[in-house]
């Protein structure tokens, strides 16, 4: 994700005894380093029960020990975490400008602790696209409405892709693909000012687009645009074809390749 923190370091400990919990944390300015070995204080955690149930959910014990990105590049933050469970050895786990797949859902648990406040990027959590087409039922006959829709979210850690032609049925696809996911949101949200690199919907004529683009704040951005994707934002070619790959190259007219036309090719 190129850094899903921001530029604070937070040394944070946890520990459970007697069926209590008991939480520190602290943050670590640029002077300081995060005292390993040396203990926070600590004080009980009203709510532990159902802050350990959360923790459960979350499933640290299934993360694998290390996380490094695929472009080295992107290296730019390092995370390290220690876990014991009662009765296991205890697990050094590590990361450095990569993250387990549910990291954004850790850094919100971790926030709930008394004076913890981890900053995140912002960062995209779900796309909705909705695309509605007129196509001839017959060559040369009447034309029918034809909906797609494509869905990425990365929580629920699924693309869903679903295509109505009226009068003739409805057909789903649904595919579990987590790292697939995050790679595909983070490609979009590379793309600075996502939210104005859309065009105006202008006019009657051609295909039309709604895009709902949600933050991980919870913001909510609708868009309604004519789809020409020579007109969107400059890596839609490149993120449709990855999705159109995980999807096993199924078809439909969101990827059509003969609508990348320009404006002036759409009113012809």
């Amino acid at each position: 994700m190129g850094g899903p923190l921001t530029a604070d370091r937070w040394q944070v400990e946890a520990v459970v005894k007697d069926r209590k919990v008991y939480v520190g944390c602290r943050r670590c300015f640029a002077e300081q380093e995060p005292q390993d070995g040396q203990e926070l204080p600590k004080e009980e955690l009203p709510s532990g029960r159902r802050w350990l149930r959360k923790l459960e959910k979350l499933g640290i014990q299934r993360w694998r020990s290390r996380f490094v990105p695929e472009e080295p590049a992107r290296a730019d933050t390092q995370w390290t975490l220690l876990y014991k469970e009662e009765g296991k050895p205890q697990r050094h786990i590590t990361g450095r400008g990569a993250y387990p797949e549910n990291w954004a859902s850790f850094i919100d648990w971790l926030n709930e602790l008394p004076g913890a406040a981890i900053r995140q990027e912002n960062h995209l959590e779900s796309v909705r696209f909705s695309l509605l087409e007129e196509v001839p039922l017959k060559a040369g006959g009447r034309k029918i409405p034809i909906r797609e829709k494509l869905a990425l979210d990365r929580r629920r850690r699924v693309i869903i892709y679903n295509r109505h032609k009226q009068e003739l049925g409805t057909e789903r696809h649904a595919y579990e693909v987590p790292r697939a996911i995050i790679r595909l949101l983070d490609m979009l949200d590379r793309t600075q000012h996502l939210e104005d690199k859309w065009p105006a919907e202008r006019g009657e004529e051609g295909p039309k687009l709604e895009v709902r683009l949600t933050r991980h704040d919870g913001t909510e951005t609708v868009i309604r645009c004519r789809y020409v994707p020579a007109e969107l934002p400059e890596n839609w070619p490149e993120f449709l074809a990855e999705v159109q790959h995980i999807m096993g190259g199924i078809g439909g007219r969101f990827f059509r390749r003969d609508t990348y036309l320009s404006e002036s090719e759409v009113y012809r």
